[in-house]
């Protein structure tokens, strides 16, 4: 996964200070409820039973903000109050905001989230039936839990143009392995040095590629260096509507070296009650890859994720 998925230890100390707030070697939490300041509160009373009001966060990219919009919509509507600190950072701005009780409530990617949380236990992350009782298991010692997985899946990918697909014969990672070294490889700038990108096809799939490009993540760098052959092959995000617009071939992973990423909400313990997890759940089980991949698109179109988030919701019935 890139960085906004499941961070790096490089990556996380190079925003050290900006993650200050949320240190647990912070002197004082005023600065995270400062650092946290609401920019939305929506719904007027709580639901009946409800243990107050339910903070929702978000990592900094377009699909995280969506899905805190969803997740926000559907619970003001079963009558809980929320406030929405979405846009707040990557993984570990957000792990630590949850564990200093600034959270109460986020989206996730099941697989990428294990590994980031349990290193040791990232051979667990590649299947939902043995990742989510180990995530389970982990976040319980944050006082959180993650209710039930999306049909969405949103991880990374490695991708070619039909060309090369055909020019090769480019059907699963493992066909790059006799031509790797005649391609150049594009990706977020820290691939080379992350277990879910460069580093993995290495170990894993024995690929050496003749070239590395950095690029952006599954964004428009990435999009024309592919189209105009700076790089052969690139890292996508699996819901880049990009991939069937263009018509580019998504290479099989294999040998499984990318996380089962399928969104879950991440909730602490004390908000984990059946009002909450039935509205929910009822929206993850309407949200398929399909699903939010067309909502990325239209964010991206209208840059307007909350608008595009409560137009779904509606159309679907939820709200």
């Amino acid at each position: 996964m890139p960085p906004s998925r499941t961070q790096t230890a490089a990556v996380f100390l190079a925003g050290a200070a900006a993650l200050a707030p949320f240190s647990r070697t912070a002197p004082a939490l005023a600065a995270t409820a400062a650092a946290l300041a609401p920019a939305h509160v929506g719904g007027a009373a709580h639901a009946k039973g409800s243990p107050g009001t339910i903070v929702i966060g978000s990592e900094n990219f377009p699909e995280e903000i969506i899905l805190g919009n969803l997740y926000n919509d559907v619970l003001v509507h079963a009558g809980y109050k929320t406030k929405l600190r979405l846009d707040l950072g990557a993984r570990p701005y957000v792990d630590e905001a949850l564990a200093h009780g600034a959270l109460d409530l986020f989206p996730d990617y099941a697989g990428s989230l294990l590994a980031y949380l349990a290193p040791k236990k990232a051979a667990l992350a590649t299947q939902l039936s043995t990742d989510l009782p180990a995530l389970r298991a982990v976040l319980a010692k944050q006082g959180a839990t993650v209710l039930n997985p999306a049909p969405a899946i949103d991880t990374n990918v490695f991708v070619v143009t039909k060309a090369t697909a055909a020019k090769y014969h480019l059907k699963t990672i493992s066909d790059l392995e006799p031509v790797a070294s005649r391609l150049a490889f594009g990706a977020p700038p820290e691939c080379p040095q992350y277990y879910y990108c460069l580093k993995g096809l290495r170990s894993l799939y024995h690929l050496h590629f003749g070239r590395f490009v950095p690029t952006d993540e599954s964004g428009p760098i990435a999009v024309a260096d592919l189209q105009n052959g700076k790089a052969q092959v690139v890292e996508l995000f699996s819901t880049d509507s990009v991939i069937s617009k263009d018509g580019f071939v998504v290479l099989q992973d294999n040998k499984h070296l990318e996380p089962a990423d399928h969104v879950v909400p991440v909730v602490r313990k004390s908000f984990d009650t059946p009002g909450v997890a039935r509205a929910l759940n009822a929206l993850s089980a309407k949200l398929t890859t399909g699903a939010l991949a067309k909502l990325d698109t239209e964010a991206s179109d209208n840059h307007n994720p909350a608008a595009d988030a409560a137009k779904w919701l509606k159309n679907t019935g939820l709200t």
